[in-house]
């Protein structure tokens, strides 16, 4: 089976300049835990809510509340995680999954051809895959 075969098309993009705060209610708002992070059709990088947790922005201050409140002053590209791991549509989906387990990561970034974003692959994208082959 392909990446191809079970990635997730319609994905959520940021772009870098875009607030840690807002990152996180676009999150909280479609029930999503990854963004990837886009300029001008480039990925530049990724964005989970882990991301947001880390002590680069949550550390800085008493709580996490209190980070949320304040994230305005952060940027994604303060945050995400850069250069990002990508996975071309065709390639296999056990080397995609090999990646994501080998680098402790949740979701790849899927790009088409032309480089250019196609789609992301999470775990339970496949672990769908795994159950629908069983």
């Amino acid at each position: 089976m392909q990446v191809k075969d079970c990635i997730t098309h319609e994905v959520m993009t940021i772009a870098p300049e875009a607030s840690a705060k807002e990152a996180f209610a676009l999150m909280k708002s479609m029930g999503i835990r990854h963004l990837v992070v886009v300029k001008e059709g480039v990925i530049l990088g990724i964005v989970t809510d882990r991301d947001l947790r880390r002590p680069k922005v949550a550390d800085m201050f008493k709580s996490w509340d209190q980070a949320y409140r304040l994230s305005d002053e952060f940027q994604v590209e303060d945050v995400m995680m850069s250069p990002v791991m990508t996975v071309d549509a065709n390639e296999d989906v056990r080397e995609a999954a090999k990646i994501m387990v080998q680098r402790r990561i949740g979701a790849l970034p899927v790009t088409d051809a032309h480089h250019g974003l196609a789609g992301i692959v999470t775990e339970t994208d496949l672990l769908k895959a795994l159950v629908a082959g069983a």
